[in-house]
């Protein structure tokens, strides 16, 4: 059996865990999870309610952890100071919450038109000031936005975090690493077309490689279709081994160990 993995972007709090089509109760899932292949989980919120319900969710499992913060698309489209500050107050306050280890996700998706980018950009940089001032590591969504996205990340040196998912450049990531950011890959990097992510994948760094399932969503090949969960991590972390010339459980404590390092926690292998 392969070493532990440590799944660093998860939403077990999304709907999609109580659909028939799982087979199995959510808890139920977990809890199998935990006890046999998985020693970590990152819930990841996406507005204030979102992530209340993501460090709920954490409460109940001891290996869970969660993040907050007000995904692009969630923005409020108000974007004058008084909203943006009102709304940062309640996310500060929830981030005292014990088991909220991180930001996120935030960031810039430019694929979709549901909310003007100047408006994500001035939320993106409110969270990112935030994240500074309270010493909390950042989640990175970035779509259809990484020149834009490193360019303001680099404008923020005192925040360090990950670029989730990651599907920017090798010439990218060799930037973003001098800064010291991470990057995680997700079953994205199982797929036929994902040819150019293939060939990044080798470049990142031994100490800023994670893995992640995204889950309920970007199922990994075999199983592209059903709902995604952290029981399909490790064919994301065999096909990682196999881009990086090495063997999935060097790939599996590696990222668990700079999970740990990125995050400020200690994980159970056993």
């Amino acid at each position: 059996m392969m070493r532990p993995l440590f799944d660093s972007h998860a939403h077990y709090h999304d709907s999609h865990f109580y659909d028939p089509a799982l087979g199995i109760g959510r808890d139920e899932l977990l809890s199998r999870l935990f006890a046999e292949e998985i020693c970590g989980v990152v819930n990841v919120g996406t507005d204030l309610d979102d992530s209340r319900a993501a460090a709920e969710l954490a409460e109940r499992f001891e290996p869970m952890y969660a993040a907050a913060g007000i995904y692009p698309s969630s923005c409020p489209l108000r974007d004058d100071s008084s909203s943006v500050r009102e709304t940062l107050e309640k996310l500060e306050t929830l981030l005292k919450h014990p088991k909220i280890i991180a930001i996120g996700e935030i960031g810039l998706d430019f694929h979709y038109d549901t909310v003007p980018k100047p408006v994500q950009r001035i939320w993106f940089e409110a969270q990112l000031e935030l994240a500074e001032r309270v010493g909390l590591p950042v989640i990175i969504h970035s779509r259809d936005a990484h020149g834009l996205t490193a360019e303001i990340l680099k404008n923020h040196p005192g925040v360090r975090g990950v670029l989730h998912s990651y599907s920017g450049s090798a010439e990218t990531a060799a930037e973003l690493t001098r800064f010291g950011w991470f990057f995680s890959f997700s079953g994205v990097v199982t797929f036929q077309n994902a040819k150019k992510l293939a060939s990044v994948v080798p470049t990142i760094p031994d100490d800023r490689l994670l893995i992640e399932t995204d889950a309920p969503y970007l199922t990994p090949v075999p199983f592209r279709g059903r709902i995604n969960h952290s029981g399909y991590l490790r064919y994301t972390a065999e096909q990682i081994a196999q881009l990086r010339h090495t063997d999935p459980d060097t790939v599996a404590d590696l990222t668990r160990r700079n999970a740990e390092a990125l995050f400020g926690i200690s994980v159970k292998t056993s």
